[in-house]
């Protein structure tokens, strides 16, 4: 309601006014956008798509490689298993060249005064290692000499595998198959190599102990031709 105040020679109403504290406002500060990071990915790939929103905005960044060493490390195995390989190349061809020519395989037989041949003899090579008499001698001094023979039987008559024996000198000898095995069907009374031998020197006398050693290097076999040196001339056999 008004009140009155007396002011000089008059009274003036005034209006009360009620006081009504002030508050101290709070501002609401604007708030920044914060960026939200959503991750799709699959368990079966290698890439992952990454999506990055920021209120109502949204960038997507995919096929991020998360492996970037495979292209180099491919490179480095490709290189690497190249190299192998020509190594082992390298390797083949040098045992090769140092490979000696002739016979690869071992001598069927071991003697300790006989140097095995390593290539095919030739007649040089017959002579250094059988006198010059002895491969001129007829071949019937071979069947002379009882302990030559005998050597002989023991090297040659016996089927070993992977080893040419008594058949394999009758076929050089051009002596039939069927012969062959009527002789070794005897062996119990009598040596195919002697037979052979017998054979060979009543169709062909004028053959010498130098026709029987060029046969016996074709067939590689250095042990017998080893024991064709120990021929002692002028013996008659019993």
């Amino acid at each position: 309601m008004p009140r009155y105040y007396a002011l000089g020679s008059g009274f003036k109403a005034m209006h009360f006014v009620p006081h009504i504290p002030r508050t101290k406002s709070t501002r609401v500060p604007a708030t920044t956008p914060v960026p939200t990071l959503h991750v799709s990915a699959s368990p079966s790939s290698k890439t992952h798509g990454i999506t990055i929103s920021t209120r109502g905005r949204e960038t997507q960044v995919s096929n991020v490689s998360l492996v970037p060493w495979v292209l180099p490390l491919a490179i480095l195995l490709s290189i690497a298993l190249a190299a192998l390989l020509a190594f082992i190349v390298n390797m083949k061809r040098k045992r090769g060249q140092h490979r000696p020519i002739g016979d690869s395989r071992r001598s069927s037989y071991d003697n300790p005064g006989f140097t095995a041949l390593s290539a095919p003899a030739g007649d040089n090579v017959l002579e250094d290692i059988i006198n010059q008499n002895i491969l001129s001698a007829p071949l019937q001094t071979v069947l002379d000499n009882l302990d030559v023979l005998e050597e002989l039987v023991i090297l040659l008559d016996p089927e070993s595998p992977g080893i040419k024996n008594t058949k394999h000198l009758a076929s050089l000898c051009s002596f039939p198959s069927t012969w062959t095995t009527y002789a070794y069907s005897m062996k119990e009374s009598k040596s195919p190599l002697k037979a052979l031998l017998e054979g060979v020197t009543s169709r062909n006398p004028d053959w010498t102990v130098g026709h029987l050693a060029k046969l016996l290097r074709h067939m590689e076999r250095n042990d017998a031709i080893a024991a064709l040196s120990k021929i002692r001339l002028n013996v008659i056999g019993v």
